[in-house]
């Protein structure tokens, strides 16, 4: 089952087969107008403050249209659209439609997010999917896939290739962006899980840590824990796109149980 917001067009929670929800989703909102901390927003056209916009663009504060919902059995598939016009954002003058998937099977939830220039000028954008994993106790995970990587750490400037070992998580944040997009392993506690992404071609790993965590007025204290950020994105090389083209990026997440995650 999928639980999902118009605004946004944010998947919150996504139930496999198996049980348990793959996503973390903070039970502290901040009003209607602002995008729930946890599910999986959607990026654009900017990543982060990289550019004039606000924080992570403007597609996630925005309301979609629900164009599409349908399921059968384990099955369950949505669609939503957003149409911008070009004097819609005076900072962002162009014309796209983008359209983001979500299809959910026992054990497999795909995310496509589809960007079609739909005016009459080129444009270029960064940004991605943001999905928060939901984990046990982050100090007891692990994502592997990621070792030898080139990597740009907010925190510390002297790791530029990752060690040859799984990712690991203390009480200290991290934020690596890695200048690849390799299939990855995450090992939540409950489950594993098995990351694969198309089109999108970085993978940025982000946890608050302790202090920043509890300093975010829509997570409680304690729940920095429950959750790790490995998202999809497009950051250093960003998208461009002449009139009419589209860009599609993928992120799938394929569910195996911890019992049977043991054996692999």
């Amino acid at each position: 089952m999928l639980v999902h917001a118009r605004l946004g067009a944010q998947v919150l929670q996504a139930q496999t087969h198996f049980g348990g929800s793959i996503f973390y989703r903070s039970p502290l909102s901040l009003g209607d107008a602002a995008p729930a901390r946890g599910g999986v927003p959607v990026l654009f056209p900017q990543f982060a403050e990289l550019g004039p916009l606000p924080k992570h663009g403007f597609a996630r504060t925005s309301q979609w249209e629900l164009t599409q919902e349908s399921r059968s059995g384990a099955k369950h598939n949505i669609q939503y659209t957003l149409d911008l016009r070009p004097d819609q954002q005076a900072s962002w003058p162009h014309g796209a439609r983008l359209e983001m998937h979500a299809q959910l099977a026992p054990n497999v939830l795909c995310l496509r997010l589809m960007v079609t220039n739909i005016g009459d000028t080129l444009f270029s954008w960064t940004g991605g999917l943001h999905p928060y994993f939901a984990v046990e106790d982050l100090e007891a995970c692990s994502v592997a896939g990621l070792s030898g990587l080139r990597v740009k750490d907010r925190y510390d400037a002297s790791v530029v290739l990752e060690p040859e070992e799984p990712v690991r998580w203390g009480r200290q944040p991290l934020e690596r962006l890695y200048d690849a997009a390799p299939a990855l392993t995450l090992r939540t506690g409950r489950q594993q899980l098995e990351l694969s992404t198309t089109g999108f071609d970085q993978w940025m790993v982000w946890n608050p840590g302790e202090a920043g965590g509890n300093a975010l007025a829509d997570l409680p204290d304690g729940d920095w824990r429950r959750f790790v950020c490995i998202e999809p994105v497009r950051v250093d090389r960003p998208v461009e796109l002449a009139p009419g083209a589209t860009f599609t990026g993928s992120l799938q997440v394929r569910t195996i149980p911890a019992e049977d995650a043991r054996l692999t």
